[in-house]
């Protein structure tokens, strides 16, 4: 009698996802909910061979193969690919489907002569079809026929897409109906029969088997672990502790070997050869440099699927160099913008907080998030983070030198809508699911007015952006993010976000970054030139950021950077007076004073903490009052007070 799903897993060292999403779930069929399961995410994955001792050639084995081993004692194991339809793990197996399908003839093809043994074969290898139409019906005869079979159908969403343009064909909604079917037949629960659909994406299979009342259970397929990359990392490098205890006895057997005379001698040498005929068993490993950090090594691969690890390993022996650190940074970027680089950009921070000239109090701020981070204490590290104000104020180089700073992976999100119909969700899910992969991660969400930015504007889309948006909110308000994914919104426009997602738990801290003040814009001079360094004989900057009132950070940067070519235009070595004065006079602002103003009063209005206001504030709202350029400004100027947001009672600083 062929065991149950407990008999089968209870002993195998199966991946936790697996365990906890589908085994105990399941329960051999006795008491679950449903026996069909939707798996999605790194479905191509590598996983360890549960058998690796009876096979240890084959230390790692894709998920199809892990499959094949924890079902290999049932009745049957079908999986089914549309593009080349049935395959069995043994000619038994087909021999029997046959059976129950009504395809084999009643007469032993044995008893016939060669000839027609042949040919009767060759008609029987015909009525096998590839076809989802013609190979479901034949596979739900054996669900209900049989016991303990196990069916795997890859690329789901090939046979049950998701609907595009609102229109299915007549064969889609068939297989949709009937897969549905098998999850609430209880003929197939009480046969102990299971069924797995693999796809990437969940939002790429029909919604209507990912609905509660389908009763088809959803299982995530994660990116690996630490531990499990360490363990991969080892070895591919090292080999495994069976390896390494065969290595040294060969070591210390050749270390004998001068030691003996005659007879003892040959013995020794007979026993090298064999201890080297079982190093032949296992497989090769990758050359790594002198004083290989091997956790250096996992934290670089964060993010990273066992097969990207694998394609460094392979592209590094076939470039004749051995592993390092930045040969694994580089196709790591590669690889992984690769596979996510329409959806995200994953970039490589330059500087850090001690580059950036002026915003004192943001610096002090994200200095204390970078304290936690290094403390590991979650409970500092904000689950959001949302900095608002006039563009090029050092919102973007604060998130850089916040992800610099923490040694955390860093992207930068695209916008996620498409024009085609199913699109832009299946999209966002690559987001969501990049993020998890990446984690620890710092997200820059640039322009966040410009994204799913408020449930109140006009849609017109048959609710794609409410249900990208509701992604987005389960995913911020996920407990298990904090500490590992911190979004940082960037917006000159914080009143065109929704409220939902600059509320506390998904944003939790709001931070004005205003137009610098003299000192500020004095520091950024002092920072550019040391940045790019640039030679100067200027020390005092006072002057000049007096000169360039009104000018952000991104505008003195480009300052800093034209006065160096006008010098060279002057045949100067360096940046004297005459050149950065010409720079500062030659140059134009991009933004309308207008606009500035009130990107900064929507700013301070939407702050969530008095003391991270420039000292300047009440100074700053009385000159917009002053200069009364913006429409509706004296509103905005009127909640701020009423807020009590700056104290207009106290002197100006």
């Amino acid at each position: 009698m062929a065991k149950t799903k407990e008999d089968e897993t209870a002993p195998v060292p199966l991946p936790s996802w697996l365990i906890e999403g589908f085994v105990n779930k399941f329960n051999g069929g006795k008491s679950s909910i449903s026996s069909v399961f939707l798996l999605h995410g790194d479905v191509n994955c590598i996983v360890p061979n549960p058998k690796a001792a009876e096979e240890p050639g084959y230390p790692y084995i894709p998920l199809q193969e892990l499959f094949a081993r924890m079902f290999d004692e049932r009745e049957m194991v079908i999986f089914y690919n549309i593009a080349t339809g049935m395959r069995f793990l043994n000619p038994d197996m087909e021999k029997e489907f046959r059976k129950v399908a009504e395809l084999a003839s009643d007469e032993d093809a044995d008893d016939k002569d060669p000839v027609a043994a042949a040919k009767a074969g060759l008609a029987l290898k015909r009525q096998l079809p590839r076809e989802p139409e013609l190979c479901l019906p034949l596979i739900e005869k054996a669900l209900k026929k049989m016991d303990n079979v196990a069916i795997i159908i890859e690329s789901a969403h090939f046979i049950a897409p998701e609907s595009t343009a609102g229109v299915l064909l007549q064969g889609e909604r068939t297989h949709i109906a009937r897969l549905r079917a098998w999850a609430q037949d209880s003929r197939v629960k009480k046969r102990s029969n299971v069924v797995l659909l693999l796809a990437d994406l969940a939002s790429k299979v029909s919604g209507e088997l990912r609905q509660a009342n389908s009763r088809i259970g959803q299982v995530f397929v994660p990116k690996p672990g630490p531990e499990e990359r360490k363990l991969y990392i080892e070895r591919q490098t090292l080999g495994t502790p069976e390896e390494r205890e065969v290595e040294k006895r060969l070591l210390a057997l050749e270390k004998k070997l001068p030691k003996t005379k005659g007879a003892a001698k040959d013995a020794v040498k007979a026993e090298i050869e064999e201890v080297e005929e079982e190093l032949k068993k296992f497989p090769m490993h990758f050359e790594t440099p002198k004083g290989f950090d091997l956790n250096a090594f996992v934290n670089a691969t964060q993010g990273m699927s066992l097969r990207q690890i694998l394609e460094i390993f392979r592209t590094a022996a076939q470039a004749k160099r051995p592993v390092d650190l930045s040969f694994v940074k580089e196709k790591k970027k590669e690889i992984l913008n690769a596979e996510y680089g329409d959806v995200m950009e994953i970039a490589d921070p330059q500087w850090d907080l001690e580059a950036i000239g002026g915003l004192e109090k943001p610096k002090v701020y994200f200095a204390s998030v970078l304290e936690a981070i290094r403390k590991g204490e979650s409970r500092l590290i904000p689950q959001g983070i949302t900095v608002m104000g006039p563009p090029g104020t050092g919102k973007t180089a604060l998130i850089e030198a916040l992800a610099k700073g923490a040694s955390f992976n860093f992207v930068k999100m695209k916008n996620a809508r498409s024009m085609w119909v199913g699109m832009s969700e299946e999209r966002t899910e690559r987001q969501i699911q990049g993020l998890w992969a990446l984690a620890p991660v710092i997200v820059m969400n640039d322009e966040a007015d410009l994204g799913e930015a408020n449930r109140d504007a006009p849609k017109g889309d048959s609710g794609v952006s409410e249900r990208i948006m509701q992604a987005w909110m389960r995913f911020l308000s996920e407990p298990r993010i904090r500490g590992r994914v911190v979004m940082v919104n960037c917006t000159n426009r914080p009143d065109r976000m929704d409220a939902a997602m600059k509320r506390s738990g998904r944003s939790d801290d709001r931070i004005a970054i205003l137009m610098p003040a003299i000192e500020e814009r004095a520091a950024i001079f002092k920072v550019m030139f040391r940045r790019y360094d640039i030679p100067t004989n200027l020390t005092d900057f006072l002057p000049y950021a007096q000169m360039a009132r009104g000018f952000s950070g991104a505008d003195i940067e480009s300052i800093t950077l034209k006065s160096f070519r006008f010098a060279g235009q002057m045949e100067k070595k360096v940046v004297d007076d005459e050149a950065l004065c010409e720079a500062i006079n030659d140059f134009i602002a991009p933004a309308s004073q207008a606009e500035i103003d009130l990107m900064t009063l929507l700013a301070i209005s939407e702050s969530s903490s008095r003391r991270l206001l420039p000292a300047g504030t009440k100074g700053i709202i009385e000159e917009i009052k002053r200069r009364n350029l913006v429409a509706g400004g004296a509103e905005i100027i009127s909640q701020i007070e009423a807020r009590n947001i700056v104290r207009f009672d106290e002197a100006t600083a």
